[in-house]
């Protein structure tokens, strides 16, 4: 139940997360905002090292905009200058309705963020630095991961959660770090938040904290500390999302991370096969046909997947991994009604074969009647 089981990891934990503290809360503070409008702006923190995710996010998110989503806000993880040449002008080009604005980090937080190399302080200072430009009164935190599939599970969510009075909503309650469910702390993926509430608190108090709180040992995520400790239990909501409604592959930019770190070691990269996914939304057409020859050409240890130098080991992949991420890419391919191509069963194929998976049990899983019905007519291709 708790994260730390004994005191001395534990005080071990809160003496360096302080300190962590202490150098970050010097990072930013709130700035004057001007009269706060009605209306949702979704922020992002953007991962650098990994450009062309977003734009399969943006592709999704525009398909379900509501009137109400005045803007979207994003922070790039690095200083201005890091992202290819071009690349912010085409993502503006491409995708005018949502009205984009890029920020990016300054250089004391740039070499910070780079040098500590902690995803957690990733995330709060880039919605942090949003919410120092954001101009309406609630934020959706869109995950530079989440592809959203549904038409009207943003907006029905967003309208739940103005009725509701609630100063944050998420998709589910936090389960992990000491917590548990019945403390009814909403996590921050795909979360609404009321602008004024959260801007109430120095900047700081959003990042991690490690404490006792209701006398378990528990490691405060993002904005969990103010949830628990600052806002009453009816301000803090939850409305759950289906898989047909948004796809999150969890760990996706953190495993890709560890090997651009640490080139063929052997890591958990089940997340990574994912990402020819998101490039081919993206607009790289071949970015999954290219996918699948790296993994053809012979040794799982060293694949080179994107054609971008990083060097991946498949050696941990499996049979149950595999199912689920091709579950996943399918399920947004129905979900954007994009027609059944055989290039996607090419590279599920190549992944079962990475992982000497046996031949009667490749592309058997668990996939549902209409994921099956996509299957066999993409193999009929």
């Amino acid at each position: 139940m708790e994260k730390y089981k004994t005191y001395l990891p534990f005080l071990i934990a809160k003496i360096h997360k302080n300190i962590k503290r202490s150098k970050i809360s010097k990072f930013f503070s709130w700035e004057p905002l001007p009269p706060l409008e009605s209306g949702c702006t979704a922020i992002m923190a953007m991962c650098s090292r990994m450009p062309y995710v977003l734009g399969a996010n943006l592709y999704c998110l525009e398909k379900n905009q509501w009137d109400d989503l005045k803007e979207v806000l994003i922070t790039v993880d690095a200083e201005k200058g890091a992202l290819q040449e071009g690349f912010e002008d085409d993502i503006l080009q491409k995708f005018p309705q949502l009205k984009i604005t890029f920020f990016y980090y300054n250089r004391q937080q740039a070499e910070f963020t780079a040098k500590v190399n902690d995803p957690y302080i990733y995330s709060w200072l880039s919605w942090g630095t949003c919410l120092n430009h954001v101009r309406t009164k609630t934020v959706l935190i869109h995950d530079y991961d989440a592809l959203m599939l549904s038409g009207k599970a943003l907006e029905k969510r967003y309208r739940a959660f103005l009725e509701s009075g609630a100063k944050m909503q998420g998709i589910t309650w936090y389960k992990a770090n000491g917590f548990v469910t019945e403390d009814h702390l909403a996590t921050t993926f795909e979360a609404f938040m009321d602008v004024d509430w959260i801007r109430s608190f120095p900047p700081v108090m959003g990042y991690n904290k490690v404490a006792i709180f209701k006398g378990r040992k528990v490691d405060y995520d993002t904005y969990l500390d103010i949830q628990a400790n600052h806002t009453p239990e009816n301000q803090r909501t939850i409305i759950p999302m289906s898989e047909e409604e948004v796809v999150h592959p969890s760990q996706m930019i953190t495993q890709y991370m560890r090997f651009r770190n640490s080139p063929g070691k052997v890591l958990p990269c089940f997340a990574v096969t994912m990402i020819p996914f998101f490039h081919f939304l993206s607009g790289q057409e071949n970015a999954i046909t290219n996918a699948t020859q790296a993994l053809q050409q012979g040794n799982p240890e060293q694949v080179e997947l994107l054609s971008d130098g990083v060097i991946m080991n498949f050696s941990q992949l499996n049979t149950k991994a595999v199912d689920f991420m091709l579950k996943l890419m399918i399920q947004a391919l129905i979900g954007l009604g994009m027609k059944p191509f055989k290039e996607l069963i090419d590279y599920g194929t190549a992944l079962y074969k990475v992982c000497k998976t046996p031949t009667e049990q490749i592309w058997v899983g668990d996939f549902t009647d209409v994921q099956r019905e996509w299957i066999e007519a993409a193999k009929a291709l």
